[in-house]
Formats: structure tokens, sequence, C-alpha cells
């Protein structure tokens, strides 16, 4: 892709956000498996457990402050953009997305060579980040509820619709992997579609070459000094 990008297509608290929520699903994914292995990689199983427990708890707020931050933040801008929308603008599905996702799915199978436009995020995106993504956290919160002692009785019910604990405890361990899987997906499509976009979303800072102009205001200060000079 050859458009430029701007730090608000990524403000501050998304990428603070971001930053937490990607430290979580590591921590999780590792004191997870050592929990379902019942070894000591990281330390006594006991203490892994309430790490565990901990980040989840912090995964989970981190989600809830995303969503109120989409609705009721300052937002972000679009692709390029310099202007903030709401942030929730950019992930509702709309028709036209409905009617562009065979022309993504076309892309992504490479059997179609040209990007289709969107202003931001693809049909297929926002079908993960605003669906399935959530729906999968929803997934791994209540079941984790359900094999949580202290909440394991409140939870009964979840536990009773798969079967009793070993039916959550599988749930919740493929829908790890399910996560992960998405997760690779992302981090792929990142790298290779538009590896400037992990600098925003991690740093904030955009590639000399690609930035808007306006959105640096240093660089037209540095600019109009060397024509003086």
């Amino acid at each position: 892709m050859s458009h430029k990008f701007t730090r608000l297509e990524h403000p501050w608290p998304a990428v603070l956000m971001h930053w937490a929520h990607l430290l979580a699903f590591f921590v999780l994914i590792g004191t997870g498996l050592q929990i379902h292995a019942h070894a000591d990689w990281f330390g006594p199983l006991g203490a892994v457990s309430q790490v565990h427990f901990i980040t989840m708890y912090v995964f989970i707020l981190t989600t809830i402050v995303r969503i109120y931050w989409a609705f009721f933040g300052a937002g972000s801008a679009a692709l390029g953009g310099l202007t903030r929308h709401r942030d929730w603008r950019f992930f509702g599905l709309t028709m036209d997305d409905v009617k562009s996702t065979p022309s993504w799915i076309a892309y992504y199978l490479f059997l179609r060579k040209t990007k289709p436009r969107t202003v931001k995020y693809g049909s297929l995106q926002k079908l993960t980040y605003a669906v399935l993504f959530p729906l999968g956290i929803v997934v791994m919160a209540l079941s984790g509820f359900a094999m949580f002692l202290p909440t394991a009785s409140a939870m009964s019910w979840f536990a009773n619709i798969f079967g009793g604990l070993n039916g959550v405890r599988l749930m919740h361990y493929l829908t790890m992997w399910v996560l992960i899987v998405f997760f690779m997906i992302h981090l792929y499509l990142v790298i290779v579609e538009e590896p400037g976009q992990a600098a925003i979303m991690l740093f904030r800072t955009v590639p000399r070459g690609r930035r808007v102009v306006g959105d640096y205001p240093a660089d037209k200060a540095a600019d109009t000094a060397g024509q003086k000079a």
C-alpha cells in the first residue's frame, strides 16, 4: 500500500490499551499453559494461578475501558486522516462491508491483486475486532470464573451447559488456541500488509516518508528553516 499514515489513526489511549492487552495476553497464555500442564515453569502453581486471575481482571477491565473509549473518547482518524471521529464508527459493520466481503476473501486468498478500498478497517477486520475477538474474551472470562473456586458456585449454571467442569476446561483451552490463531493472523497481516501501522500502534511513530503534512509540525518547521538557510 502507498497511502500515508498519521498518528491520530491510533491516539495514545488506544496505544496504551493495546499494550495492556498485548502484555496481558502473553501472561495469560504462559500462566494458563502452566496451569493446564500442572507444571512449575514460572514458579509454584498456586502463585502462578493468582497471577493468571489478576491478569484476567486486567484484561477484562482494559476491554471494558476500550469499548467505553470507542463510544465516548476523543476518537481516532481514518487512514491518513487528521480529523478525529468516534472510534466505534470505524468498527461498525455496514452494508458496504457485507458487499465487499467476497472481495476481501479473494484478496486474502491471493485471488485478487488489488486491496479493496476501505476507510480504515476491512469487513473481515471489523468482524474479527468487533465480534469474534470480544466473543472469545467473553467465553474465556465466563469459563475462567466457572473454574475459579471463589466464583465456581455462582457460575455452576455455565458449567452445567457444557457438562461440568471438564467440558468448561476443554472449551477454555480450545478457545485460547482460537485466540492465538487470530493473533498470529493479525500479526502476519500487519507485517505483510502494512508494517508501518505497527510502528504507530506500538510507538506512535510514522516513518518520515509516510507522514501526512500537518501531523508532525516539527517537520514543517525544519523544512522552513532549511529553506531560509
